[in-house]
């Protein structure tokens, strides 16, 4: 179990309603000792300025705001920009859409292993739940009880096998001395994962030649790692957040498979264009 601070680094781009909400939840954890960084792609004058206003009106909740200039779809700098500045030895990233349980970050610490790219439970909302969550002017205690019990009353309407799925996500599990139930090797989804820090300097971070939302921009850290030597599982029912329904992006960019086949087939591990640019061998 890592033991220092840890930094969650949420992606934003827009979208202040469910950032606010994020930032809520993150105020509830039942672990205290992390730190938030806002790893912000450009959101425009009017979302930077109610980021700023949450985080004059919560000082309790440690927030760094990393912005940088909106010159297209550009979410791996904004990455490497927060770790940057971040201060923990444990990185846990989150996407701007997903809610995070109030033990979130205590099963990330729990379930912080060297040499392992660690990802959580992402619960895919219905739109009658997304829709719920989105009417919240902030965000109850026990939001995630709600969720269940939304989920639980749509059944027949949302379909008894999507809603039975959503529902079983939702279960976590309590953990069993240092071999917590429900983890298996799986790839990680760049929307929930913890990494050390150490080891995601290792392979230079994210390669920021991904200029396109889709295939590599989060899973090509996770093969540079594992061509490192780590290993990638996933906790089934630990660390567990809500994602808000929408339409998927377009992921046909042959720019971005392009990178990833050559990543893949030349087994790379650390690449130039990522987080030390200027002392990259």
């Amino acid at each position: 179990m890592y033991s220092g601070k840890i930094s969650v680094i949420i992606s934003v781009y827009n979208h202040f309603n469910w950032l606010r909400l994020i930032l809520d939840a993150l105020g509830m954890q039942s672990d205290h000792d992390f730190e938030v960084i806002i790893a912000d792609d450009g959101s425009n004058a009017e979302t930077v300025a109610k980021i700023k206003q949450y985080i004059s009106q919560h000082p309790a909740l440690k927030i760094i705001h990393s912005w940088h200039e909106d010159k297209g779809w550009r979410k791996n700098m904004a990455l490497n920009q927060a770790v940057r500045v971040s201060s923990g030895d444990y990185l846990v990233f989150i996407d701007g859409d997903c809610i995070p349980h109030p033990d979130f970050v205590a099963d990330h610490r729990r379930l912080a292993r060297k040499g392992v790219l660690m990802g959580g439970r992402r619960v895919e909302t219905s739109p009658a739940v997304s829709s719920m969550i989105e009417s919240w002017t902030s965000l109850p205690s026990d939001f995630f009880a709600k969720g269940r019990k939304k989920i639980l009353s749509n059944l027949f309407k949302d379909g008894f096998s999507l809603a039975f799925k959503q529902l079983k996500r939702t279960w976590r599990f309590p953990f069993i001395g240092n071999n917590p139930v429900g983890i298996k090797k799986q790839g990680i989804l760049g929307a929930n994962f913890g990494i050390y820090k150490s080891d995601f300097i290792d392979v230079n971070g994210f390669d920021e030649r991904y200029l396109d939302p889709g295939t590599g921009e989060d899973c090509d850290i996770d093969l540079r790692c594992c061509n490192n030597g780590m290993k990638a599982l996933k906790a089934s029912h630990y660390a567990l957040m809500f994602h808000r329904c929408h339409d998927r992006l377009d992921w046909t960019s042959q720019r971005n498979a392009d990178m990833y086949r050559e990543a893949r087939e030349q087994h790379k591990t650390y690449i130039p264009t990522g987080i030390n640019q200027e002392t990259a061998q």
